[in-house]
């Protein structure tokens, strides 16, 4: 019989979804598997469980929130696990479930990670630490891990911008030195992210058309610090309007060395990253057998 490793993060998101369980494993035995449950009790945990088991099975499963998605594939590349993985998005936000058109029910989810096949799917490398599908620092960056999850269960996207709109008067400008494979730029943003997600925050949203999962480039997303406060509302204005021009930059990138950021915290897909004077990014394609 096929085995499957199942990692539940039971804090994540909306709390109830963990009585999908059940159901969840109903589905998975019924197309053959034998279901380990493993629920994670600390951060960290879920990195740990597929590095011992993750080689041991024939599928992996986490159900959970970005956090949870990151710590998973954290774990899988760093002990080499080639199982394939499906994921059943339960946080608060979910952007990158919603980017691949992940279902958001638990049940219909379990059905299809076991009917479809797995597809290549590109990560990214951060000073040598994996994330999924963003890196971003600046304006809202830190609401992503500072946020309170009880905050994040009763309100989801609503939390992000209740908290963020705090940090509107308190943003300070992001002095930073970009070397590209054929560019360098140098100037003051407000916010710069690197993304493989059609969603980012909750809130931001990138066409489509623009982002492919498993072409060898995420998206470099840059921000200019705005002037005053009209002009930063102008911006944000043209970016929910998906205007990359003029103040904001997108640009597609397989690898980048930032500088002058040692004073710049970062999130890496919704998790803290303490700054470092030199930040090397690269894509590491077809990193992993995703399920979508």
């Amino acid at each position: 019989m096929k085995k499957l490793l199942f990692v539940i993060n039971p804090k994540a998101g909306q709390k109830k979804r963990k009585n999908y369980a059940v159901g969840v494993v109903d589905i998975f035995e019924a197309a053959g598997y034998q279901v380990g449950i493993k629920y994670t009790k600390k951060r960290h945990d879920a990195t740990g469980l597929v590095a011992k088991y993750g080689n041991r099975v024939d599928l992996i499963v986490c159900m959970g929130g970005d956090g949870t998605l990151n710590e998973v594939i954290e774990g899988m590349l760093k002990s080499h696990v080639a199982t394939p993985l499906g994921y059943i998005p339960a946080g608060s936000t979910n952007d990158f479930a919603n980017s691949l058109g992940l279902s958001s029910d638990p049940i219909e989810q379990a059905k299809n990670i076991v009917s479809k096949d797995a597809r290549l799917l590109d990560m990214g490398c951060f000073n040598g630490r994996y994330f999924v599908y963003t890196a971003s620092a600046g304006a809202f960056t830190k609401t992503s891990y500072s946020t309170p999850q009880k905050l994040k269960n009763k309100l989801g996207h609503a939390a992000y911008i209740f908290a963020g709109a705090k940090e509107i008067f308190r943003i300070k400008p992001l002095h930073l030195k970009i070397e590209l494979e054929n560019k360098t730029m140098e100037g003051e943003y407000v916010f710069a992210a690197i993304n493989n997600a059609t969603k980012v925050g909750g809130i931001m949203k990138i066409d489509k058309d623009l982002v492919k999962f498993n072409d060898g480039v995420f998206e470099l997303l840059l921000i200019d610090f705005p002037k005053n406060p009209l002009e930063f509302m102008k911006t944000v204005n043209k970016l929910f309007r998906q205007d990359f021009t003029g103040k904001i930059q997108l640009m597609h990138i397989s690898k980048a060395r930032i500088t002058n950021c040692n004073d710049i915290d970062w999130s890496l897909d919704g998790e803290e990253e303490k700054g470092r004077e030199v930040v090397e990014f690269h894509v590491v394609q077809d990193a992993i057998r995703f399920i979508y």
